[in-house]
């Protein structure tokens, strides 16, 4: 059994801090990778730059960004139309995302209990996001919109804060229709 001053001494040994370590002007959160990986100090290969026309390829490549957004162009085959320009004057304005559609999401959810053949019934929420300035206009506009085209009542959900609205009972395209309609 080791002696406790044994101990003691050999401890003092393995505990002794690096003066160096703790005072030094370095700061390896700038480069973590300085300290984690040895330097190399030669390559093992050789490297030749080729003389072909790479024009053909880089055609062909996805585009490193999006290019903006067509103004002015019509309505596309596609359907797709660009927004006013300036935008409607409205006390709300829909955004769109990265891709220049409008921000609609489809979502499936449980709905109810059948309970004859003991099976969940799905429904189909479509969100509509990027919605800023006031939502509740805008939930208002829309609801009468599509009650207007539908011919039923629908039902939504307001998030102020995250500016969405859920919608129950209607499809996607005709929120589309009410986003290209108004403008946006």
């Amino acid at each position: 059994m080791l002696s406790p001053k044994y101990f003691g001494h050999r401890l003092s040994f393995i505990i002794k801090p690096c003066c160096s370590r703790f005072y030094s002007s370095e700061k390896p959160w700038e480069d973590p990778w300085k300290h984690a990986l040895p330097k190399q100090e030669q390559t093992y290969t050789d490297f030749k730059e080729s003389s072909i026309d790479w024009s053909y390829v880089e055609r062909l490549l996805p585009k490193e960004t999006i290019p903006p957004m067509p103004l002015n162009c019509g309505i596309l085959p596609s359907g797709w139309r660009p927004p006013l320009n300036p935008p409607p004057s409205l006390p709300y304005f829909i955004g769109r995302h990265r891709m220049h559609q409008p921000s609609l999401f489809l979502e499936r959810r449980r709905d109810l209990l059948n309970t004859d053949t003991m099976d969940l019934e799905y429904v189909e929420l479509v969100t509509m996001a990027e919605i800023s300035g006031d939502v509740f206009e805008c939930e208002k506009d829309l609801k009468e919109f599509l009650e207007k085209e539908l011919g039923h009542p629908v039902a939504t959900y307001i998030d102020e804060i995250k500016g969405k609205i859920k919608v129950k009972g209607a499809p996607r395209s005709l929120l589309e229709k009410f986003i290209f309609e108004k403008g946006f």
